[in-house]
């Protein structure tokens, strides 16, 4: 054996060792050529551009500036300069983490984590289960009756109807879900406390106000803008009319194509792969459904879906129910800005649509809990579209071009569906004189359904039926129309303060039966095989997102 491998050793070397010349043609010029692919690849080494030579003094300089602009800012005005502030240390941060490993902030959380989650591990799940719930519960009560009364906002006794309110929201919850022995409590617990903590720290702390107020003003800037492109296509005194088409539709557009720039940079993709990254540590949801809950404030219930297309075909029923259900929770950002135009208030509109993510996925995940083995367990991957644009114009054109189909949508269906509303409620109202009703409307038979849920989230008892109208117009119109009914003096002005607040989160969503075909429609032409799902699924999804709705009414009440 030693014979014979020495033999093929020796071999071997005098293979090697054959000069080039005695070696067959074609072997010979493929050495020759591989050689010079060699020489031909190392000169044309891209040389290091003058921003990649310097860029670490470039960032040294920058974060210098930027942090002399902001030690400048809260000497002149103070405390005022704060989500500038916030915004320096973000940029700071990532400038940071582009040369340093982020292990050095990540390794300390991770065995900060793995300590608790380990000492957590020494007793039984049951005994888990109960520690949570009880310091859920006492935290929610405790800070909701602890609180200081404001009696212009709400009472103690409103707060403790608010209160009772999400328990009896649970409770329904629990008895009409498909399976109630599957229901993960863990992420039910995570979802509602999230949605209690978000409300609180963004109506009882300075700095959440501080910054949705700021966002507010943000989103009521950008109106203003979209009011100059308006008044120079058609004028001054049209585009400052203050009608439906020249204040709402203009807005939507022009949020459109600033949303496709923000994707071109690549902001909306990172922003929305860290929320969904949170989402799945702590609520442990699959990547796809959180994926889609944290794009849903942000883009449209069909939109949202884009970003999970790959995983479509295959994801559970409980997966596709979740998806669904944060489509009908929330409303997209061009919505948002239309409902601004509308006299809507903006501060109030983005923290019901903060509240309403976490709490959509609680609240799906207790109507269809999850039976299976989802394929995005754990892991968040958002893939890249397939034709990216060339340059930021490139892009705002496309958003511009997204943006006139949703607001010719949005016109269409608020037209059609107003002209149906206006004859079915003069039928009604025909009918109802035959038997001494006057008025008799849809608004009016359908409120009464709501009465209860209404009543439970704390409306003041004087507007609980009008409020109930409201979200039976919401619910079998459209938002867009309850918002218009919410506006017009002859509803605002009947309207306590809280009421007209608590309003605004009730109606902030897509849930209606419109919405069912839109989000049929654009999911099923994406997984034709799930149609029958997605048909299944799409009422009791739409229940849901109204649900989330109202109990993102229901905090904000136990908070006020």
């Amino acid at each position: 054996m030693d014979l014979e491998m020495s033999t093929r050793e020796n071999q071997d070397q005098k293979v090697e060792s054959v000069p080039a010349s005695l070696l067959p043609t074609n072997v010979h010029e493929t050495f020759v050529e591989d050689e010079s692919e060699k020489k031909k690849s190392s000169e044309q080494v891209v040389k290091p551009t003058l921003y990649q030579r310097y860029r670490l003094y470039i960032h040294i300089a920058a974060v210098l500036l930027y942090t002399g602009y902001i030690i400048a800012a809260w000497i002149l005005h103070g405390r005022q300069s704060l989500v500038a502030s916030l915004l320096w240390a973000f940029v700071c941060l990532k400038i940071m983490f582009y040369h340093v490993p982020t292990t050095i902030l990540t390794t300390p959380l991770g065995w900060f984590f793995t300590f608790w989650i380990d000492f957590a591990m020494k007793f039984s799940l049951r005994v888990r289960w109960i520690v949570s719930l009880v310091f859920t519960v006492a935290l929610i009560v405790g800070v909701t009756l602890g609180l200081p009364v404001d009696e212009s906002k709400g009472t103690l006794a409103q707060r403790g109807r608010s209160l009772g309110g999400l328990c009896v929201f649970i409770i329904v919850l629990y008895v009409t879900s498909k399976d109630r022995k599957k229901i993960r409590w863990a992420t039910v617990i995570v979802g509602v406390l999230m949605q209690y903590l978000l409300g609180l720290f963004i109506l009882k702390t300075s700095v959440g106000y501080d910054i949705f107020n700021w966002l507010s003003h943000l989103c009521t800037t950008l109106l203003d803008f979209s009011n100059t492109g308006m008044a120079f296509i058609v004028g001054d005194k049209v585009a400052n009319s203050g009608s439906f088409a020249t204040a709402v539709l203009p807005a939507v557009l022009f949020f459109a194509s600033i949303v496709k720039i923000v994707y071109f940079l690549g902001g909306m993709q990172w922003i929305v792969s860290k929320i969904a990254w949170f989402m799945v540590r702590v609520m442990s949801t699959s990547g796809a459904e959180s994926t889609v809950a944290a794009a849903s404030p942000f883009v449209g219930q069909g939109e949202s879906s884009l970003l999970v297309l790959p995983f479509l075909e295959t994801m559970t029923k409980s997966e596709i129910h979740s998806t669904m259900t944060s489509g009908f929770a929330t409303i997209s950002g061009s919505v948002l800005v239309g409902f601004i135009s509308m006299g809507a208030d903006p501060q109030t509109l983005i923290t019901s649509c903060v509240m309403s993510t976490p709490c959509g996925l609680a609240i799906s995940k207790m109507r269809i809990p999850e039976t299976g083995e989802p394929v995005t367990k754990g892991k968040v991957h958002i893939p890249q579209t397939e034709e990216k644009e060339s340059n930021f114009l490139h892009a705002a054109a496309n958003g511009a071009a997204q943006g006139i189909h949703l607001a010719l949508l949005i016109a269409a269906t608020v037209l059609a569906f107003m002209s149906l509303l206006a004859l079915v409620n003069a039928f009604l109202t025909w009918f109802g004189r035959f038997i001494n009703i006057e008025q008799l409307t849809l608004q009016l038979i359908m409120g009464y359904i709501y009465v209860p849920f209404i009543w439970f989230v704390g409306i003041p008892q004087e507007n609980v039926l009008t409020v109930s109208r409201l979200m039976a117009t919401k619910t079998f119109v459209n938002e867009f129309v309850a918002f218009g009914e919410l506006t017009t003096p002859a509803i605002a002005d009947v309207l306590l303060p809280r009421s007209k607040h608590l309003a605004v989160y009730c109606l902030c969503g897509f849930a209606n039966f419109g919405s069912i075909g839109i989000q049929i429609g654009a999911l099923g032409s994406m997984a034709p095989s799930r149609r029958q799902d997605l048909a299944e699924l799409a009422f009791s999804a739409m229940l849901c997102g109204t649900m989330s709705t109202l109990m993102s009414a229901t905090i904000a009440g136990m908070l006020m």
